[in-house]
């Protein structure tokens, strides 16, 4: 008979711990699962076995070799995955097969299976177990002699006719395997059993009341270490050539591997420190896995079923929320709070970038969410402006619900321009307002002011460390009436009378309608066309005649002019060209007022054609 050990899945609902290590080589108790699997085999009294392997193949044959505690090793390798059967075709050598999962940890009794296969006359025998949660696995249903009559793929607990689990141990005739197409992707559970059972093939099977776990993830491979543990009469197990600190305590089934180092007066619970990590003071574990050479300062705190992945570094102070996977070689700094997976890209901060726009995080519902309960929390206002373009309801719904869970009330614009909102925001007298539109949001203070840089650390801190506790709900306000004011107020900037005709551009269509609106009331007569550019930002503001282009910078210097010979007062935006002074300066007129001013502030886009008075 031969035998055949399947090596070759990925184990993604392992990782990271198989991020970088084939899932057979996962270590229980200091073991890799696949050699506790070949030192059963030898117990047993079988000499030699065949692997099939795919994932990360070379690094699980370089590590187990020809031999593997007296079991001879052959292997045959996909070239791209086959699927359990298919694999086992591909490695058959013309014998009846026993076929044994390489990441699980059982401990049958494989004598007595062969016996039970041989006198049922089966064409396959499937060796089952009895599971707490059948809602978990794959169920085989059988009658009273044992013959198999159905199966249920992880069914609904109203439907699990049975408690007893396929293991993934199989014994299959020669007959049945020569049926497999050869180099085709095909599984026993989906494809080649219930083709037997249909075409009255004999399936058996055989209950095993032995230890078995399928370490699929990180609560199985936890829970099978703490029940090997408990079989052995240990509360835990700390190897040799590890380090624990004075005041530390280890229960619960936890495993401290060889050359790990734990400091002082930490607590570790029902978890696994591998190889070569080093843990700072007072730290907290609590079911959870640190992989190879993983740094992690002082007080850090690892919530259940979390687990960093080898040759992380995390910084002190750190929270990793239960469920957290962190991929190999990521860096966390220090004080923060990890609440979802950081994936091989690295773990990504919130900052703030130009004009108040919320970058280095992705713009999910749940990121979204987060950073409404943050700037809640960092400026804790009773309410805030938020005005968001027809593409982005969705964005605007999440942000929103974190600002209200946290306090702060919402007055919105549905449908806005930025003209709009800053012009809103200057009506209701909120400090705060923010802006989303084309996948991004901007946050700064009333009057287009971006936010100082103590209030953006401030922001950034609160989202980060995730210090975001919830309060009493606030409103939500539709502030649609303010609205109506707007075009009014632009018309009141434009000149009545102009020798010239106008075209509008802008690539925010609703801001190119608005405009539109207000200055079709001038009746302008005909004459050399002016072409004005509305823009979301100064970049994108500019003044177009026939014979050339004027900047935003060179539209200001013309407004201004007049206004320093007539020796008036100018009040400019921070990004005014510093010539301006100079020139007010020299002149010796005029003088710049308080950037703050309403009436600037209030229409930092539609004030700008004040050139059509110079």
């Amino acid at each position: 008979m031969q035998i055949i050990i399947l090596a070759g899945g990925e184990g993604t609902r392992l990782r990271p711990l198989t991020s970088d290590t084939p899932k057979p080589l996962v270590r229980v108790l200091g073991i890799p699962a696949i050699e506790r699997l070949t030192a059963l085999l030898f117990r047993n009294g079988f000499k030699e076995a065949t692997i099939a392997d795919f994932y990360l193949a070379d690094k699980l044959e370089e590590t187990l070799g020809s031999f593997s505690n007296g079991i001879r090793l052959r292997y045959v390798r996909e070239d791209v995955p086959l699927g359990t059967a298919g694999c086992v075709r591909k490695a058959w050598n013309g014998d009846d097969v026993m076929v044994l999962s390489g990441d699980g940890v059982c401990d049958f009794n494989l004598p007595k299976i062969v016996d039970f296969h041989e006198r049922s006359d089966a064409d396959v025998t499937i060796v089952s177990h009895e599971v707490s949660d059948p809602r978990e696995y794959g169920l085989v249903t059988s009658d009273s002699t044992g013959r198999v009559i159905g199966f249920s793929e992880k069914p609904a607990y109203d439907s699990c006719l049975t408690d007893l689990a396929n293991t993934g141990a199989y014994i299959i005739s020669k007959d049945i395997i020569y049926r497999i197409p050869e180099n085709e992707k095909v599984d026993f559970a989906s494809d080649v059993f219930p083709e037997v059972l249909v075409t009255g093939g004999r399936i058996f099977t055989i209950p095993e009341t032995g230890i078995w776990f399928d370490i699929g993830d990180i609560s199985s491979l936890l829970t099978c270490q703490a029940v090997l543990l408990d079989e052995e009469e240990k509360d835990y197990l700390i190897f040799e050539g590890s380090s624990v600190g004075d005041g530390t305590t280890v229960t619960g089934g936890s495993v401290i591997e060889k050359g790990a180092t734990v400091g002082r007066n930490c607590r570790i619970q029902s978890s696994l420190i591998m190889n070569g990590s080093s843990m700072g003071d007072g730290c907290e574990l609590n079911k959870c896995v640190i992989c190879e050479d993983v740094t992690i300062g002082r007080g850090v705190h690892l919530g259940e079923l979390s687990a960093v992945g080898s040759g992380s570094v995390i910084g002190s102070a750190v929270t990793i929320d239960p469920g957290v996977k962190i991929s190999p070689n990521s860096k966390i700094p220090a004080g923060i709070r990890v609440r979802r997976d950081v994936t091989p890209s690295g773990y990504k901060l919130l900052e703030m970038g130009e004009g108040g726009r919320a970058d280095g995080i992705e713009l999910t519902t749940e990121n979204l969410l987060f950073l409404g309960k943050a700037i809640a929390r960092a400026f804790t206002q009773e309410s805030i402006t938020v005005g968001y373009s027809s593409d982005s309801g969705s964005m605007f719904e999440a942000l929103s619900l974190g600002f209200r869970s946290s306090g702060m009330a919402v007055y919105y614009l549905n449908n806005a321009t930025f003209g709009e909102t800053v012009f809103t925001v200057q009506r209701l007298k909120t400090r705060y307002c923010a802006y989303i539109s084309c996948g991004s949001v901007r946050v700064f203070r009333s009057g287009n002011c971006e936010l100082a840089r103590s209030e953006e650390r401030k922001l950034c801190e609160k989202y980060n460390r995730a210090e975001l506790n919830d309060s009493e709900t606030a409103p939500l306000i539709n502030a649609d009436a303010e609205r109506k004011l707007y075009l009014g107020e632009l018309k009141s900037i434009f000149p009545q009378h102009f020798a010239g005709s106008v075209q509008i551009s802008s690539k925010d269509s609703q801001e190119k309608e608005i405009f539109s609106e207000a200055i079709s009331s001038f009746g302008w007569s005909d004459g050399d066309k002016l072409r004005f550019t509305v823009g979301r930002s100064i970049e994108d503001t500019a003044c177009e005649f026939p014979s050339g282009r004027l900047t935003y910078e060179q539209l200001l210097l013309l407004c201004c002019r007049s206004h320093f010979w007539d020796g008036e007062n100018v009040v400019l935006p921070e990004r005014a060209p510093a010539c301006l002074r100079r020139i007010c300066k020299r002149i010796g007129k005029g003088s710049f007022q308080d950037i703050s001013s309403r009436r600037w502030r209030a229409f930092p886009i539609c004030n700008r054609p004040t050139i059509f008075n110079s």
